[in-house]
């Protein structure tokens, strides 16, 4: 029952008397309410779940105190490590100084000009918003004149296949999927598709878009048209393969300093079932080989990781792997910036460590690459990717790299523009995130052990 009046009065004023001596305890007496308001950091940007994020910012970090207490390292860098407040709007609060390098982060554009949907799974995605949100970041990243742009990959959605079928329309002019060479089928929509976007990001001028191909340009284009279209400087392979891999280098720093950046840009689509001819290409057979051993759901049900347990989940058709010859030039890639006194940040569609993503997004030979890379720690700052929508994060216990896969564009409503910009500074990498991309800081104490 409801208290008598006489009670609710001395409740209300016991309260009142508690509440102010609390406050009064809280509150140092040399910060006012108003001079609180300007210290406190804004809202953290709205963002779903994630698999490396769901244990919040504390599991996070104490996987990054596991690699320290290897070192006998202090269990906090430095530095402040709490993350970056996210902000939907371009006025960010600056340090005194500039940083070293500056660069900008797009991942999982997936553009189709169909009504927004779903994916297989179920989650949102919106389309055509995601164009908009592409232009919003270039315009973006030209009003920061950041060094360059990573684009991670999946810059059109593989329903431009058939848009049709997904409440979009074709134009007289405009056939679908003209067949160019077996394995390699291209859609004229999705030309369309990945032009509009690349005029959508044209705003940017003020260094090179590093671009990397996922599965859903795959389902569109060829590796001819890529090529052509992303500037991607395929390499052709003796077995006649086109492989998407290569190096660009900053050395123009900000502020004074002899701290030189190179990005590594994998190819995890190497080896794998899409864009390549089935009966000739070696690389096909072995991605049949691959799956037939690993997925019993294979070759009916290639997408399917249903049975599969634990990292074997990753044998599905819309992943790949890297090849030898791939492998090999990664190493010589390192060694090369190891004797220059260079440090990587390599970038691949797909995500190299088991604790960065799901494992139905990571690449088939995720350990190879690993035993390449803790090999020098000495250089390698972080690895970036994408293709896993919601992010992810880990950092190696064992070399303590950092390894982020980042939030796609695609998955985030109007009026939400998901996109970062990354500072590179002498001891830390600062990721700042807009939208539903989560903000960071990486130390780099790594680099010295």
């Amino acid at each position: 029952p409801d208290p008598a009046p006489s009670e609710f009065g001395m409740q209300c004023l016991s309260f009142f008397i508690i509440f102010q001596a609390v406050s009064a305890l809280a509150l140092p007496m040399s910060l006012s309410p108003s001079s609180m308001q300007t210290i406190t950091q804004p809202p953290p940007a709205r963002r779903s779940s994630s698999l490396a994020y769901d244990n919040g910012s504390k599991e996070k970090y104490n996987r990054m105190d596991l690699w320290r207490k290897r070192w006998n390292l202090p269990t906090k860098p430095s530095f402040t490590t709490t993350a970056l407040a996210s902000s939907s709007s371009s006025s960010m609060q600056q340090d005194e100084t500039k940083p070293i390098y500056t660069f900008g982060v797009i991942a999982d554009i997936q553009y189709a000009p169909i009504p927004d949907g779903h994916s297989y799974g179920g989650n949102p995605r919106y389309y055509r918003h995601a164009k908009n949100a592409a232009e919003h970041a270039a315009k973006h990243f030209q009003e920061e004149k950041v060094q360059c742009v990573l684009n991670l990959g999946d810059i059109v959605d593989g329903k431009c296949g058939d848009v049709e079928r997904w409440g979009g329309s074709v134009s007289n002019n405009n056939e679908q999927g003209e067949t160019v060479e077996e394995g390699e089928k291209t859609s004229s929509v999705a030309h369309d598709a990945i032009d509009d976007v690349l005029e959508a990001l044209s705003s940017y001028n003020a260094g090179r878009i590093l671009h990397t191909y996922g599965n859903h340009e795959l389902y569109n284009l060829s590796r001819k048209d890529l090529a052509d279209k992303l500037s991607i400087p395929f390499t052709l392979e003796p077995t006649n393969d086109l492989v998407g891999y290569y190096d660009h280098s900053l050395d123009q720093p900000q502020q004074p300093s002899s701290m030189k950046i190179r990005f590594v840009i994998l190819d995890s689509y190497d080896i794998c079932l899409l864009g390549r001819c089935g009966e000739t290409s070696p690389k096909v057979r072995a991605a049949h080989e691959i799956l037939s051993k690993n997925n019993p759901n294979y070759p009916e049900q290639e997408n399917s990781p249903e049975g599969l347990e634990g990292l074997s989940r990753r044998f599905v058709g819309f992943n790949g792997g890297v090849d030898t010859p791939q492998l090999e030039w990664l190493k010589q890639s390192l060694q090369m910036a190891r004797e220059n006194d260079e440090k990587v940040i390599l970038c691949s569609h797909q995500p190299i460590h088991p604790e960065s993503t799901w494992a139905t997004c990571l690449i088939w030979n995720y350990d190879e690459i690993l035993s390449v890379v803790r090999d020098f720690n000495d250089v390698v700052i972080a690895s970036f990717s994408g293709h896993a929508h919601k992010g992810g994060y880990t950092r190696d216990e064992i070399s303590g790299i950092h390894f982020r896969t980042f939030e796609a564009m695609l998955e985030s409503p109007d009026p939400i523009r998901t996109y970062a910009c990354v500072d590179v500074w002498e001891d830390r990498l600062e990721v700042r995130g807009w939208g539903d991309c989560m903000s960071d800081t990486y130390d780099l104490d790594h680099l010295n052990i």
